[in-house]
């Protein structure tokens, strides 16, 4: 069928080269500010009307309008040309056959200011009207970087269609299942097909990087899923799964949350198909578009700005494609403003943050800069969390002081700047938005689990009121025994050191103590902290307390927390990710 289609496309090019003697003109149609350059009849009104006579329109880019074109390539990956087709069904011809095909034209298709048979040879997007489910479809077709920029264009057609809008867009390759549905494809050209199962990738390599270099960064991958009010029960939640290569994914629903980034550089292999599998349909699009160029280095080797995405895909994350070999950072795409560091171990994180934790939150030690000495010689925390208050009075009293803050400190507030979480003050820094949250690759992996979950829970309090009233309802109703076990816990164990004076501190740490593992884990967790030789010996009687009542009171408030953020976004106890890598 392939080889019959191009065979029919050389047989009309020949007829129409032969025969045809056409003087430039003005199409009705434009693009950029600017009319397109018509190069046969058809294209004068961008509409084919005698399909059997005249199949294709011809068109040539002014030259403002390639410059643009050359502009978006140079600034993006590449550049993509949109053409917006109407076609009527009727006039499909009754054999069946009815081949469409949209292609670029370049500079070297022209001598003398004439078409030559040069565009035999061109890479086309292909498709036949009989086979399309809508009457009115977008085709995107890209070029690299690097490429030659397109003189112009032509479309193709056996039945009656016109185009109604031309856009230079970025370089993309996927596609939309919308009221005006969108396939967009690389420099090699393919088949349009209406399944939106799928989508090829394999052609990403010749405009995206496959890996991260200073100058460029990994495309991504948009998976837009539509609005869903049912997304399942906490034992059964709703899911999309697909296959990228020999990687399977899992994509939980939530409500009103249903943009997810796939950053490439998540995946083993990033220019692979994808395949959808289960709720499919549920899909309403699946493109591979450029990251903004700000997330790559800057001339001195320095991240400033985050990669967005869920995180569970931060596990496993292949740190040969990390933009820095220290750490990595990331924006929790369902929580905007919370900014997620990922260290390549301890050292490299305390130096980060340890500091600032005695500052924060250590009792004896709040609103005080330690030495380095002391931050090099101290333990902090093996994973941690900051509101964007603290972090903007930990770099005021630096500045107000003139304290000297360590290689790693000064580029934390340049990130925190760059993300709007601290703002520059007439005296010293004001608190923005979002939060700090981080943890290393240096723990266990079963650690980074809890730790991911009790620091991005209060990633969550810090930026959500609404979650902080919830809290604060369980935390004033929860029962005053176990409260007095859980705040002596806090104060006693020699490597947590929390200040209980501070009700904000205790009501944040009393959500992620109990919404760190899973709900069907929370009694355990209790009683097994309640069975600690160290605890009995301290607190006997508040010990012996929770184990009497079966940590009840625990249960009661993290079954409130886990519906909680189940109904509002989808996650629960022990889980702050909605998409996660399973096994095949």
């Amino acid at each position: 069928m392939k080889k019959f289609f191009c065979a029919y496309l050389i047989f009309l090019l020949a007829l129409l080269f032969s025969s045809c003697s056409f003087k430039e003109k003005e199409s009705y149609i434009g693009m950029s500010g600017e009319r397109l350059i018509a190069l046969n009849r058809p294209a004068v009104k961008a509409k084919i009307e005698k399909p059997r006579s005249s199949p294709y329109m011809f068109f040539k880019f002014t030259e403002n309008q390639k410059a643009h074109f050359s502009n978006v390539c140079y600034k993006k990956s590449g550049a993509g040309l949109s053409v917006r087709i109407s076609f009527s069904r009727n006039s499909i011809p009754k054999s069946g056959e009815s081949p469409f095909a949209f292609g670029f034209l370049f500079d070297d298709d022209f001598s003398s200011g004439n078409l030559t048979s040069s565009i035999y040879t061109h890479k086309l997007v292909t498709g036949s009207f009989s086979q399309f489910e809508s009457e009115d479809f977008r085709v995107v077709l890209s070029v690299a970087k690097n490429d030659f920029v397109p003189t112009g264009f032509f479309v193709h057609g056996n039945v009656k269609f016109k185009i109604t809008e031309i856009q230079i867009t970025e370089a993309a390759i996927g596609w939309e299942n919308t009221d005006v549905p969108l396939f967009a494809f690389g420099p090699s050209g393919g088949k349009i097909k209406w399944d939106f199962s799928s989508a090829d990738f394999s052609d990403a390599r010749r405009i995206f990087p496959d890996q991260n270099i200073p100058t460029r960064i990994m495309p991504k991958i948009e998976i837009k899923i539509s609005d869903q009010e049912d997304i399942g029960t906490l034992k059964n939640q709703k899911r999309i799964t697909f296959i990228s290569g020999d990687e399977k994914f899992s994509i939980r629903l939530s409500r009103n949350k249903n943009l997810k980034t796939i950053q490439t550089s998540a995946l083993k292999n990033p220019a692979e198909k994808i395949v959808l599998r289960e709720n499919k349909n549920l899909v309403e699009s699946l493109m591979m578009k450029a990251s903004d160029q700000r997330l790559a280095q800057d001339p001195e080797g320095n991240v400033f700005y985050p990669l967005k995405t869920d995180l569970g895909l931060i596990f496993e994350w292949p740190q040969k494609n990390w933009r820095r070999s220290d750490y990595e950072l990331f924006e929790w795409e369902l929580f905007p403003g919370v900014l997620f560091f990922d260290f390549a171990d301890y050292k490299v994180q305390n130096q980060f943050f340890t500091r600032i934790a005695y500052f924060t939150e250590k009792s004896g030690y709040k609103g005080t800069l330690v030495s380095d000495e002391f931050a090099e010689t101290h333990h902090g925390y093996n994973a941690h969390d900051y509101k964007a208050k603290d972090l903007a009075n930990f770099f005021s009293l630096a500045e107000q002081t003139q304290f000297a803050l360590n290689y790693y400190e000064e580029i934390l507030k340049r990130i925190l700047l760059e993300n709007k979480i601290i703002k520059k003050g007439k005296s010293g820094y004001k608190e923005g938005s979002g939060a700090v949250i981080s943890f290393s690759r240096e723990s266990p992996e079963y650690l980074r689990y809890t730790f991911m979950a009790h620091e991005s829970w209060h990633g969550v309090y810090f930026t959500d009121e609404n979650f902080r009233n919830i809290v604060a309802t369980c935390y004033n109703m929860f029962d005053s025994n176990s409260m007095s076990f859980l705040k002596t816990f806090w104060e006693t164990q020699p490597t947590l050191g929390y200040d209980t004076t501070d009700e904000y501190l205790m009501q944040n740490e009393f959500m992620a103590y109990i919404m760190q593992q899973s709900f069907s884990n929370t009694r355990n967790y209790f009683l097994q902290i309640a069975g600690r030789g160290s605890v009995n010996r301290i607190q006997p009687e508040d010990a012996q307390y929770i184990r009497k009542t079966n940590a009840q009171a625990f249960v009661d408030a993290s079954e409130v927390l886990n519906t909680y953020a189940f109904d509002n976004w989808g996650l629960s106890c022990g889980r702050v990710f909605l998409v996660q890598r399973l096994e095949n």
